[in-house]
């Protein structure tokens, strides 16, 4: 009799381990989630993944691009060697219109790949200095 005993015992609690937990989902108020979906329904569990996947992929995207900035931030932090060739300077580096400091060999725009557009700058000054003449402005002689 004791074995009977022990054999029920023992399928009580494999059914109760069996038998899940379950809760309405607190999103829908219209289908029972159990504890391996958070108890949300499985519709609503599915857009809650996603969202996260999203947050994810777009927090990584933010990682990234501050990474690129900060590689660019890099470059120019460090004015006593030259960008091009890394030779220390001292006082005889020359800043270029990009932001950043070279030797005197690579000073000059087309020896460093100069990212700044020194021919429109050229070209916005002259139009800045050399103001248009128009003919009814001359005096008839």
């Amino acid at each position: 009799m004791q074995n009977n005993q022990g054999a029920a015992t023992q399928e009580q609690s494999i059914n109760q381990e069996n038998k899940q937990e379950t809760r309405l989902c607190s999103i829908c108020l219209a289908f029972f989630g159990t504890a391996a979906t958070q108890f949300y329904c499985s519709k609503c569990y599915q857009s809650i993944i996603k969202e996260s996947n999203q947050e994810i992929q777009q927090q990584q995207q933010i990682v990234q691009e501050n990474k690129q900035q900060g590689e660019v931030v890099k470059q120019k932090e460090d004015p006593s060697k030259c960008r091009v060739c890394k030779r220390k300077l001292g006082i005889a580096g020359i800043q270029c219109k990009c932001e950043a400091f070279f030797c005197n060999k690579h000073r000059l725009p087309e020896d460093h790949q100069c990212t700044f557009d020194h021919a429109e700058k050229a070209k916005q000054l002259l139009i800045k200095n050399n103001p248009l003449v128009d003919p009814q402005k001359l005096e008839k002689i």
